[in-house]
């Protein structure tokens, strides 16, 4: 036998020997999963810690491709048994170079697809390797009011942590509005999609949650969210429950979400079937009570238990000692107690006179802005009566509360 013959035949053999690849996908499952690690890769390295998020995905990524490099080599050889092992490298070199190139275009089209979706999408990519800093407020209160803007933003913004949304109100400086924005006001979802890629939340101690897959589109006081067969929020309560309550804590100025496959046609949601009807947004006026949420990073913070809704203020006002469950915990002490009347304008009434300075500074001030919080969501002020002090950290208490624009404050600094 021939040197030649010989090669040939240990080289038969070793194929041979090779497992099969089969893959029973169908196209439209394997384009869907071809998206969705190209969109987690894009989000990964928009990150500051690019470098973790690269290494992280390249071992899946090479795994990939020499699957589809040996499954190539396979091919060649068998449709060109004859050729020789010479022949046979330089037309896997070639398959090497089509399948590059034939990458490099599906890239493209995908990309061109995503532009095609959405322009707004732009906005987030811009400035990939920057990332946006936002710092808890440095105050007596956490809540943010109309004086503490500076001619800044508002941006109304949701953290995660265990299947429950906090929400956060970050104040955008002027220079930096002036800068993404000229001479345009911006509005809820705009600001999403130019901010959203660079906030940090492992950095602040939450879960990352967001962008939200998919697209939004705005018509009017319509959101609709274009969403891919895998988006995940219809899975499960604990899925569902968090992207409707941060939907709701970050569109504010919307009064419907609908929700659509990415072909705008009606979605089919787990447990619940088709849905056919937009579903209303609360926006400002969420009609709920605050208690207080201690978070994983150690910060509490002050914010709705579970989204529960009331028809009265008075109700909710009145249900603030009882948050039902071991998560929230009252910002009103177990002794304290009170009465709530309607006049000319919502009055709380402790019992017995309350002396903020019994309490730590921070409860004394979380109580005061829980009170203020609950009543803004009615779109209402309140005023505090039987109170031993007459001033709390600058807030004058014998005047109605102040109305605070959002909880738990951040500043964003400018670039």
């Amino acid at each position: 036998m021939s040197e030649k013959k010989t090669e040939d035949h240990i080289l038969d053999e070793l194929l041979n020997s090779m497992p099969k690849f089969t893959d029973k996908r169908s196209k439209d499952e394997i384009y869907q999963q071809v998206k969705s690690v190209m969109e987690t890769q894009e989000k990964l390295e928009k990150r500051k810690h690019i470098g973790a998020a690269v290494n992280k995905w390249l071992p899946f990524i090479i795994s990939v491709a020499s699957v589809l490099i040996l499954t190539v080599l396979v091919s060649s050889y068998i449709n060109n048994n004859s050729n020789s092992t010479a022949d046979k490298a330089i037309e896997s070199s070639t398959a090497e170079d089509k399948m590059t190139t034939t990458e490099e275009s599906e890239e493209a089209a995908f990309q061109e697809v995503g532009e095609e979706n959405s322009n707004e999408m732009t906005m987030m990519t811009k400035d990939a390797s920057a990332s946006l800093e936002i710092v808890p407020f440095d105050s007596s209160f956490t809540s943010v009011y109309d004086n503490e803007l500076n001619g800044g933003t508002v941006f109304h913004f949701s953290m995660l942590e265990n299947a429950l949304s906090v929400p956060i109100t970050i104040v955008i400086p002027k220079e930096q509005i002036d800068m993404d924005f000229p001479n345009y006001t911006p509005n809820s979802l705009e600001l999403y999609e130019r901010y959203a890629f660079e906030i940090d939340e492992t950095a602040l101690g939450f879960q990352e949650y967001h962008p939200y897959k998919g697209n939004f589109l705005a018509e009017g006081k319509m959101l609709k969210h274009f969403l891919p067969l895998d988006h995940g929020y219809d899975t499960a309560p604990g899925t569902a429950a968090p992207y409707i309550s941060s939907i709701n804590e970050i569109f504010t100025d919307f009064d419907f979400l609908a929700r659509v496959n990415e072909d705008g046609s009606p979605i089919e949601w787990d447990q619940v079937g088709t849905l056919t009807e937009p579903l209303a947004l609360q926006g400002i006026e969420i009609k709920a009570n605050y208690f207080a949420y201690k978070a994983f990073n150690g910060e509490t913070y002050l914010t709705p238990n579970f989204n529960k809704t009331f028809d009265t203020l008075e109700a909710a006002l009145m249900e603030m000692k009882n948050p039902e469950n071991d998560i929230y915990t009252s910002v009103i002490p177990n002794d304290v107690n009170f009465t709530v009347r309607d006049d000319k304008g919502y009055v709380v009434h402790f019992g017995e006179p309350l002396n903020l300075e019994s309490l730590e500074a921070s409860e004394a001030s979380r109580l005061i802005e829980g009170f203020s919080l609950t009543a803004a969501s009615f779109n209402h002020s309140i005023k505090l009566e039987n109170v031993v002090q007459e001033n709390w950290k600058g807030i004058d208490l014998t005047k109605p509360l102040p109305i605070p624009i959002g909880p738990n404050g951040f500043n964003m600094k400018a670039n």
